[in-house]
């Protein structure tokens, strides 16, 4: 714990923030090799590694789930109330849309293997992608709007985290970086 005047300020974890960092990484990937792969039928290579990649991401948010479930996050006493308010309504949503955006993928490809004949399903680092039911809900808009949701909230958490180190010049960013 290091102490900056009257604020007590708590580091987080080195392992939440290798999960932080080591996943921030493949999601922004993620969306930008999804908009790559909209509509795109000529290269097959791109929707099955956004399907592995996105599946490794899925692997890693649950292991994140439960790091963050059993060391709760430092908190700051630093912040006003709003901020408070907005920061966990943020990362609320950055979590949800963890959860949403794969099952929302799967279920839009299994929707569309099941629609076009001859397509195969996605594989998995080389493992076929098993399908999910079709309910008959064009999972594709709920997926393609999920994503374009997640790079606003990716930057809005940008832009608060660069607020608090340029204008408050508190310990916000500092917290979370890996070094």
């Amino acid at each position: 714990m290091a102490t900056n005047g009257l604020i007590t300020i708590r580091h987080y974890t080195k392992t939440a923030r290798a999960l932080h960092w080591v996943m921030a990484l493949p999601i922004v990937a993620l969306l930008v090799l999804g908009q790559q792969t909209m509509g795109s039928h000529t290269a097959r290579w791109l929707p099955s590694l956004h399907a592995s990649t996105g599946l490794v991401v899925v692997l890693m948010f649950a292991v994140r789930v439960i790091w963050r479930w059993k060391h709760p996050p430092a908190i700051s006493n630093y912040r006003s109330g709003w901020e408070v308010i907005a920061s966990h309504t943020v990362h609320s949503l950055l979590y949800g849309g963890m959860v949403l955006i794969p099952i929302s993928g799967w279920l839009a490809y299994t929707e569309h293997v099941h629609r076009s004949m001859g397509i195969r399903p996605a594989s998995w680092f080389g493992f076929r992608i098993p399908l999910l039911p079709d309910f008959g809900f064009n999972w594709h808009i709920v997926h393609n709007w999920s994503g374009k949701l997640m790079m606003v909230l990716i930057a809005v958490h940008v832009a608060a985290a660069l607020k608090h180190h340029l204008f408050d010049q508190d310990e916000t960013l500092k917290r979370m970086l890996p070094w």
